[in-house]
């Protein structure tokens, strides 16, 4: 018996040694690590301009022409993760998401398992039939969020509202850069914080990013997934890029949890994963 017990607490004490180890490697090793600056700025830009890390991303991305005559992005993804678990529900793997560039508007298909369509519209989101027929609606999903704790169960509308806002923003983040209804603020080199106010559907109204200080794309982006539950503070890390038609766009994503705001992540379990398939941009 005393030799059981040894072995369960030496086993116990390697995984805890192992999970600390893999800590410091995913916050000082991976896209997750956190730039050292100096102190930070809290004057916004100007509205209508750009911050040097702002245009920096807006090229790295494609550049201001491309993103000013894009009209569409459609994807092909597969998305899960311990968030879809906790929630009960998940879109099919390999859906087909295409989002509006200007406008928040995003369309999944499949939106579940029969083939029915999820709609969102701003604020709105609406499910049909592959015949087009309406089987539900939400004026104000933003309203009506079952989101008390991680544990409680959504319904298909309110998974669809918060993957809806989520890739319509993931998507569309250079052409946001250049929004009026945006305040973007560069608190240090290759930080910037961005509060959407109270009009658009996101995450959070405040939320910071993080990009590579030379090649300007996105390392990671933190803020509160209210629509999930307003009590976990995250951290999407972008551990991949793609490319497509010459722009480029973030290909595989990690939603981890950050015990402290802006702070570093646990590298397991993955809250979210994102892993696109297919991106064009029109």
């Amino acid at each position: 018996m005393v030799r059981v017990v040894a072995a369960i607490l030496a086993l116990l004490l390697g995984l805890l040694v192992g999970y600390a180890l893999w800590t410091v490697y995913e916050n000082t090793l991976t896209p997750a690590a956190l730039d050292q600056g100096s102190s930070m700025n809290t004057k916004p830009t100007p509205r209508g301009q750009l911050s040097p890390t702002g245009a920096r991303a807006l090229e790295a991305y494609g550049g201001d022409a491309v993103w000013k005559a894009a009209t569409t992005v459609e994807s092909t993804v597969t998305v899960g993760g311990l968030l879809f678990q906790l929630k009960g529900i998940n879109i099919p793997a390999h859906a087909r998401i295409t989002v509006d560039v200007q406008r928040p508007h995003t369309v999944i298909d499949p939106v579940d398992e029969s083939g029915d369509v999820g709609v969102l519209d701003g604020f709105s989101v609406m499910i049909k039939a592959p015949d087009g027929k309406v089987l539900e609606e939400r004026a104000n999903a933003r309203e009506h969020l079952q989101n008390a704790s991680v544990t409680d169960k959504w319904d298909r509308l309110n998974l669809l509202y918060f993957l809806g806002y989520a890739f319509w923003g993931y998507y569309t983040l250079p052409y946001q850069l250049t929004r009026t209804d945006i305040e973007w603020t560069e608190l240090r080199d290759g930080l910037l914080q961005a509060d959407f106010g109270t009009n658009l559907p996101v995450h959070s109204r405040l939320q910071r990013f993080w990009f590579d200080r030379n090649t300007g794309l996105l390392k990671r982006n933190d803020y509160t997934p209210v629509a999930a539950t307003p009590s976990a503070q995250v951290a999407n890390v972008v551990f991949e890029h793609g490319e497509s038609n010459g722009v480029r766009y973030t290909s595989k994503r990690r939603v981890k949890l950050t015990p402290a705001q802006y702070g570093w992540v646990l590298p397991f379990p993955d809250f979210i994963t994102i892993d696109v398939e297919r991106w064009r941009l029109q």
